[in-house]
């Protein structure tokens, strides 16, 4: 570096000139754990995931935005489970300035062990504070865990009672052994209208408009009716949900009349049903009643009608990094039921699973698996409403195909079949925080009968842009049967 002084100038001007030299690298990094968290057994998955989140890795430039960058990041890591009071006790960078070389170290101090305390809450004013531990998964005493809290914002907030929800505990070291949870919310407007357009490459543009009473009566009830209209589906539907009782356990009620027009088959129907749900968190389970009536119709026949009274039961088990864009977990979702001998038209058991699989790949990949399967034990698929049936492809089962063009043919017509397989592969490489490119490679198909399917293959690439409510994908697909490159276009996931 070298100093100049002009004091022809008034004021005097200092000139610096500096010479970079060659960029500086993380050479070694050292992260250490103090505090009781160091000889605790349990946590040492925590510590891992600590150290594999590390983000100023071996042979990266040195900057000082990146060394803070880092640091916080894995205080939020070491902070997320048991240890809420974390904290950074030391840290250092050591330059070699002859070696360009940086050496980090980094000691982070535990803290006590903490477990939630007794539940708080603010902000209500037509709901009781009870309905909002009605929908806690969380019991006093048990182990500190930040995506409890973070779960239990999003229960809180897709329940429609609140508009805003803030969870945290007290992370003093004095309060570790029960910290109290303290909730502050902010009461949704009892009424709510929205309407809009969308668009996706399965149905094209889509008009939907939404009615929703958060608090029926003043009595906590939530009344929800739904318009959508596009070129193939035209739906009404009504849903009534009562309030959550202890436990997360609530009853739903619905009506619903649909008619479709997909693949020359146009299917109208009205269907009515009740449900019992219980669990708070994101995946509740759920036993239902519903009662389905149909007209089907294929081009030049007559119609046929079709009833069913159907008895189900839902499970859904999910653990996953993140709630709308996860990077590692699973999403598995199983389904079982049926419609017994003199309340339908054809009796039938049906059985769904479907499963997705998230895992990283290296710091910049992501690997998506996805599977679904399904059988219905019959007779015959004739006289089966086609809700319980099964057709596929589109956007998020098998791409390279029109959408639920997959199925039985029968008279020019895709109608569903009792059998279903699905099953995708897919890798995304991100570039920078939100871009990335994709490849991926889909099979699948809906059948009658039989336990070895004619699979159709689809493979294609695609572009992937993250958003607050999932990725946007762009797919450009070939779908191997009928030779045909088709464009994909959806947003977030399918649980």
């Amino acid at each position: 570096m070298r100093a100049e002084i002009d004091s022809s100038a008034e004021p005097w001007v200092v000139r610096l000139r500096v010479e970079p030299g060659e960029r500086t690298r993380v050479h070694d990094i050292e992260l250490r754990f103090l505090g009781p968290a160091a000889n605790d057994a349990e946590a040492r998955g925590l510590l891992e995931k600590v150290r594999a989140g590390w983000t100023l890795r071996r042979g990266q430039p040195f900057r000082q935005q990146d060394w803070d960058a880092a640091k916080r990041q894995a205080l939020r890591d070491f902070s997320s489970w048991r240890y809420a009071a974390a904290s950074i006790a030391d840290s250092r960078a050591v330059i070699d300035p002859e070696g360009r070389t940086a050496s980090l170290t980094v000691e982070m101090e535990s803290g006590p062990p903490f477990r939630f305390g007794e539940l708080r809450v603010t902000g209500t004013k037509r709901f009781s504070d009870a309905l909002v531990a009605n929908l806690s998964a969380i019991a006093p005493g048990s182990v500190y865990d930040r995506e409890q809290l973070i779960l239990l914002q999003r229960r809180l907030l897709e329940s429609g009672y609140f508009a805003s929800v803030q969870a945290e505990i007290d992370a003093q070291p004095a309060a570790a052994e029960a910290a109290p949870l303290r909730v502050a919310v902010i009461e949704a407007p009892q009424h709510h209208v929205e309407s809009g357009l969308s668009y996706n490459t399965d149905v094209g543009v889509r008009f939907e408009t939404r009615y929703s009473n958060e608090d029926v009566l003043g009595s906590a009830w939530r009344f929800r009716t739904g318009l959508n209209l596009d070129k193939q589906t035209q739906s009404l539907t009504f849903d009534v949900d009562a309030p959550p009782r202890p436990g997360g356990q609530w009853n739903s009620y619905m009506a619903r009349a649909r008619q479709e027009d997909i693949q020359n088959l146009v299917t109208r129907e009205v269907a009515f049903g009740v449900s019992h749900n219980w669990g708070a968190g994101l995946a509740p389970s759920a036993v239902l009643v519903s009662a389905h009536f149909e007209e089907s119709l294929i081009a030049g026949q007559s119609p046929d009608d079709l009833y069913a009274l159907y008895f189900g039961a839902r499970k859904t088990f999910r653990r996953t990094d993140e709630l709308v864009s996860p990077r590692r977990g699973y999403v598995f979702t199983a389904e079982a039921g049926g419609a017994p001998s003199g309340l339908a038209t054809e009796p039938f058991v049906r059985g769904l699973a479907t499963a997705l699989v998230f895992f990283p790949f290296g710091r910049n990949g992501d690997v998506l698996l996805r599977g679904q399967a399904g059988a219905v034990l019959s007779h015959s698929r004739e006289g089966i409403p086609s809700t319980f049936l099964f057709r596929t492809g589109g956007d998020q089962t098998v791409r390279g195909y029109a959408f639920e063009s997959l199925g039985v043919e029968k008279d020019g017509a895709i109608v569903g079949g009792r059998r279903l397989l699905v099953a995708s592969a897919e890798y995304v490489h991100w570039f920078g925080e939100n871009w990335g490119l994709a490849v991926f490679a889909d099979t699948g198909n809906a059948w009658d009968s039989g336990v070895r399917p004619s699979l159709a293959n689809g493979y294609g690439f695609g572009a992937r842009f993250r958003t607050p409510i999932g990725p946007i994908r762009a797919d450009l697909a070939y779908g191997q049967v009928t030779g045909d490159v088709r464009l994909h276009f959806s947003v977030g996931y399918s649980f």
